[in-house]
């Protein structure tokens, strides 16, 4: 004979959890108008509300470009209105919504006010500020722990951002080639500039392309990530001696626009890193954006790239490869590694070998010790090495021992092998 009580008790937990979760849809929609009223004004879209019991006690939107004050965050115009409204500056009975992460000041106000519950929508694993979220809400010493609550609507959330910086960037790309064709009209472009993209040897020289050297031959300027580096590389193809110019992280932007100049001017200019394609996890991209927005010719030579030979030779499908570079040393780890090992096909990334056993044990933390994985490193070389097996099994083999040597290509298995489906 069936519980009767059991059952009634099942229906009203069931009711209790689709009132929770129509309440919390009811309210993070309201932070979504918020979010778009700040779009409108031209702020990154983020709304927030602040709600005690059924009512909304406090409102807020980005105010960050239209008052020109970097603190005017949604949560904290949202918080600021609350304790106007309640009277009191502890919001001890109240949920926060907010349609993005808050970001570590945010998560500061939060904690004191003594808000208790927060949920958002969207993460954005490149600021960190989830990880900073959970730190300093459940921080002991901080005498304040919150319940954080993640994903309610979080389509919406994610496309009214994506949304805007879609538009910004157009825009951006529309006022740069306004802006270059003023520059370089026309009439100013010379025919026969170019820029190459020149792949190198990710470790054996033999892998040099004949196109590639042929291409070096003939540029008038050669863009290097480091002058000392490529210098007896190019010795070594017989590349006449020619002008060449530092490109890295700390001079791109000044350097993509001299790039940008002497391409216009119908300047040659091959463009290489230390090893590898350049733009993928290396220098680059500024040099190639700025050259296309100003309507110039852009050209990449194919040659070696560490992913791609490792993903060859690794064992783990190939059908759908993910490569996202160096992931976060610091601010954002976590999550960012949560978010990209949830997804299926094979993960790829790039470590130095002095983090690659930190890397792999926080990996393990997340996927559990049996996920398959292989670290390749030292590719091409004499010494060229493919650790494979679970997670735990490469940690094991690394971790023993005295040191780990090359640069490293970590792939992990997708949570759905779709090769093997």
């Amino acid at each position: 004979m069936p519980d009767i009580h059991s059952s009634t008790k099942q229906h009203v937990r069931a009711t209790n959890v689709s009132e929770v979760a129509r309440k919390h849809d009811e309210y993070m929609r309201e932070a979504l108008v918020l979010a778009a009223s700040a779009a409108e004004a031209g702020d990154v879209p983020v709304g927030c509300v602040v709600v005690r019991g059924n009512e909304v006690v406090g409102r807020g939107a980005n105010e960050i470009q239209r008052s020109g004050d970097p603190t005017r965050h949604a949560e904290m115009v949202a918080i600021e209105e609350a304790v106007r409204t309640i009277g009191e500056k502890f919001l001890e009975e109240c949920t926060l919504y907010v349609t993005l992460e808050p970001c570590a000041m945010c998560a500061g106000a939060i904690v004191l006010a003594r808000i208790p519950t927060v949920v958002y929508g969207a993460a954005d694993e490149k600021t960190g500020a989830c990880r900073s979220v959970f730190e300093i809400l459940d921080n002991p010493q901080l005498n304040h722990r919150a319940t954080v609550r993640t994903g309610i609507l979080e389509q919406e959330c994610s496309a009214i951002l994506s949304d805007f910086f879609t538009v910004q960037r157009k825009r951006e790309t529309t006022d740069n080639v306004v802006k270059t064709q003023a520059e370089y009209g026309t009439s100013s472009v010379k025919p026969g500039g170019v820029l190459w993209l020149v792949p190198t040897p990710i470790g054996n020289l033999d892998d040099m392309t004949l196109r590639a050297v042929k291409t070096l031959r003939e540029a008038d300027v050669i863009v290097c990530e480091d002058t000392r580096h490529s210098s007896p590389m190019l010795k070594r193809y017989d590349v006449p001696k020619k002008p060449l110019l530092s490109y890295h992280e700390h001079n791109e932007r000044d350097r993509a626009r001299e790039i940008v100049e002497r391409v216009a001017s119908g300047q040659r200019v091959a463009l290489i890193s230390d090893a590898g394609m350049p733009g993928i996890s290396d220098p680059g991209y500024r040099a190639v954006r700025a050259c296309i927005e100003a309507g110039l010719t852009v050209t990449a030579l194919p040659g070696a790239s560490a992913m791609i030979t490792a993903a060859a030779a690794s064992g783990l499908p190939t059908d759908i490869l993910t490569f996202v570079g160096f992931p976060p040393q610091k601010k954002g780890r976590t999550a960012f590694l949560e978010r990209v090992l949830r997804q299926p096909g094979t993960i790829i990334m790039y470590e130095s070998p002095y983090r690659i056993v930190d890397l792999m044990r926080d990996i393990e933390q997340i996927t559990g010790p049996d996920r398959q994985a292989v670290v390749a490193r030292e590719l091409s070389k004499l010494h060229e090495e493919y650790v494979r097996g679970t997670v735990h099994y490469v940690i094991d083999v690394l971790a023993s021992r005295a040191s780990v040597k090359g640069e490293c290509v970590v792939l992990i298995g997708g949570e759905i092998e779709v090769g093997e489906s």
